[in-house]
C-alpha cells in the first residue's frame, strides 16, 4: 500500500504542482482579497436563487400548471435564448464603463421580477395561460440576468489574476455546491412537505429576497479602471469572430450547448414523470453532485492553472458524455441507484467542465475586448443553445413512437433523447483540440502523468 501511496501522490504532484508566478506578476492586493471574499457571500446567495427558480422546483411548478412535453423544454430552452442580451451589456459597457453600477442594476431587475412567479397563483389566469406568462417571465429575467452575466464575468476576469483564476473559482465552485446542497434539501423536503401551490409561492419569493440582497453586495466589491475599447454594436459583434483562435473555441460552444441541451431540457421531467421521484430524492442526487463538486472542483482548478484548461475540459467532456447518460438509462422506477451514483458523478465532471469552459474563454480573449467576445459566447452559445433544447421537444414526441418494454425493463423516448445526445457530446473534444493556449499541456501528457495509478492495486502486470 505504502509503494500505491507513493505513487499515486508522485503523479498528483506532477499534475497539480503551484504554477510558476512569473516575477513582475504583482501580489494580490486587499481590495482584490476583498472581493474575492465578497464573491463567494454573493454567490451563495444567488447559488440558491438560482436553485430555487430553476430545476426540479422550476419544473414541478411548471408540471403543476399542466405544462406539456413542448412548454417543458420552453422554460427549460429560454435561459439561453436570453443570452443574446449579452452583446447589448457589452456595448453598453463600452458606452458607459461602470462594470459594479450596471451588473448591480441589470441583476436587480432580472431577479427582483421573481417575485411576480411566486405570486402567480394569486392573480387568477387561466392555467394554460399561466403556462406561457411563466415562460415568458423566465425569458425576460434571464435577458437581464445574462447581461449582467457577462459583465461580471468580465469584471471578475480583470479582477482575479490570471495565476489564481483556476484554483480560485475552483474553490467558489465548490463552497457554492454545498450552498447548493442545503437548498436542494431544504427546498425538496418543503416541497414534499407543504402541498401545491403555497410551497412554490413560498420557495420562489425567499429566494427573490435573497437574490436582492446578494446584488446588494456587488456594492462592495473592487472595481478597478480598466481600459477598453470603445465599439459599436455591429463592431462588439463582429470584432471577435475575426480572431482566429476565439473562432475555434466558439466553434466548440456553438457545438456543445445543442448537445447538451437536448438531453438537458428533460433531465427533470425524467425525474419527476418516468422515475417517479420525490422532491426530497432529487434533492439527494443534488446533494451527492455538490459534496463531490467541494471536493473535485479546487483540484481540477489547481489542475487547470498547472496544465492548462484544454485538457481538463477534454477529459471531463468525455465523461459528461458517456457515463452521465448510461447511469440515466439504467435507472429505472424504484431502483435510483444509478441516478446516485450519477450523482457522483455529475459533480466530478461537471466542476470542471463549466471551470474550464469559462477559464478558457477568458484566456482567448484579449483584456481590452474582454467583455465583447464574452458576449459573442453569450449570443451565439445560447443561440446555439436554445435551438438544441427546442428540438428536444418534438424530438421526444417522435421517439415516444418507438418506446416497447423487454424484460420488465421500459424504453421510453427519454431514453432515445439521452443516446442522441450522448453521441453528439462524445464528439465535442474534437472541437476543443484545435483552440491555442499559453502555457496549455497535451492531454496525452497529463494522462501519461497520471499512468502509475494504473496499476493500482494490479502489481503483477
Amino acid at each position: 500500500m505504502s509503494v500505491l501511496a507513493e505513487a499515486a501522490e508522485e503523479a498528483l504532484e506532477s499534475v497539480t504542482r503551484e504554477p510558476e508566478v512569473p516575477p513582475e506578476a504583482p501580489p494580490i492586493s486587499d481590495d482584490v482579497k476583498k472581493t474575492m471574499r465578497l464573491s463567494i457571500m454573493e454567490g451563495t446567495l444567488t447559488q440558491t436563487f438560482l436553485v430555487w427558480t430553476s430545476g426540479a422546483v422550476l419544473t414541478g411548478f411548471m408540471i403543476h400548471l399542466g405544462a406539456g412535453p413542448m412548454e417543458l423544454a420552453a422554460v427549460a430552452s429560454i435561459p439561453m435564448l436570453a443570452q443574446a442580451s449579452a452583446p447589448l451589456a457589452a456595448w453598453l459597457l463600452s458606452l458607459y464603463p461602470q462594470r459594479r453600477l450596471l451588473t448591480t442594476i441589470l441583476a436587480a431587475v432580472g431577479r427582483g421580477v421573481w417575485i411576480f412567479p411566486a405570486l402567480l397563483p394569486l392573480l387568477r389566469i387561466p392555467q394554460e395561460q399561466a403556462v406561457w406568462y411563466l415562460i415568458l417571465l423566465v425569458g425576460f429575467s434571464h435577458f437581464f440576468q445574462g447581461g449582467a452575466g457577462v459583465i461580471w464575468s468580465s469584471w471578475m476576469g480583470g479582477v482575479i489574476p490570471g495565476t489564481h483564476r483556476g484554483r480560485y473559482f475552483g474553490l467558489r465552485g465548490g463552497i457554492l455546491s454545498v450552498v447548493g446542497l442545503v437548498a436542494n434539501l431544504s427546498a425538496g423536503l418543503f416541497l414534499d412537505w407543504v402541498g401545491a401551490p403555497i410551497n412554490y409561492q413560498a420557495v420562489l419569493a425567499t429566494a427573490t429576497v435573497l437574490a436582492l440582497i446578494g446584488v446588494g453586495l456587488y456594492t462592495l466589491h473592487y472595481d478597478p479602471a480598466e481600459a477598453t475599447l470603445k465599439l459599436g454594436l455591429r463592431e462588439t459583434v463582429m470584432t471577435p469572430l475575426q480572431d482566429a483562435n476565439f473562432r475555434k473555441f466558439l466553434t466548440f460552444v456553438v457545438y456543445w450547448n445543442p448537445s447538451i441541451m437536448l438531453a438537458a431540457v428533460f433531465v427533470y421531467p425524467y425525474f419527476l414523470q418516468h422515475l417517479e421521484m420525490s422532491f426530497t430524492q432529487i434533492a439527494i442526487w443534488a446533494s451527492i453532485a455538490a459534496v463531490t463538486t467541494l471536493v473535485a472542483g479546487p483540484l481540477w482548478g489547481r489542475l487547470a492553472d498547472a496544465v492548462g484548461n484544454k485538457a481538463v475540459l477534454i477529459i471531463t467532456s468525455v465523461i459528461a458524455a458517456t457515463v452521465l447518460p448510461l447511469c440515466w438509462i439504467l435507472a429505472t422506477p424504484g431502483n435510483l441507484t444509478f441516478i446516485y451514483i450519477s450523482g457522483f458523478v455529475d459533480g466530478v465532471a461537471w466542476s470542471a467542465v463549466t471551470v474550464a469552459i469559462f477559464n478558457l474563454g477568458l484566456a482567448t480573449a484579449p483584456g481590452d475586448k474582454r467583455t465583447a467576445y464574452l458576449a459573442a459566447i453569450g449570443l451565439f452559445g445560447g443561440l446555439a443553445g436554445f435551438v438544441g433544447g427546442m428540438l428536444a421537444g418534438p424530438l421526444l414526441a417522435l421517439f415516444r413512437q418507438f418506446e416497447f418494454t423487454m424484460l420488465g425493463y421500459e424504453w421510453t423516448g427519454f431514453h432515445t433523447l439521452f443516446v442522441v445526445s450522448a453521441l453528439l457530446r462524445m464528439q465535442g473534444w474534437r472541437f476543443v483540440r484545435p483552440v491555442y493556449e499559453t502555457r496549455a499541456w497535451r492531454t496525452r501528457d497529463v494522462l501519461r502523468a497520471f499512468r502509475p495509478w494504473r496499476f493500482a492495486g494490479f502489481h503483477w502486470r
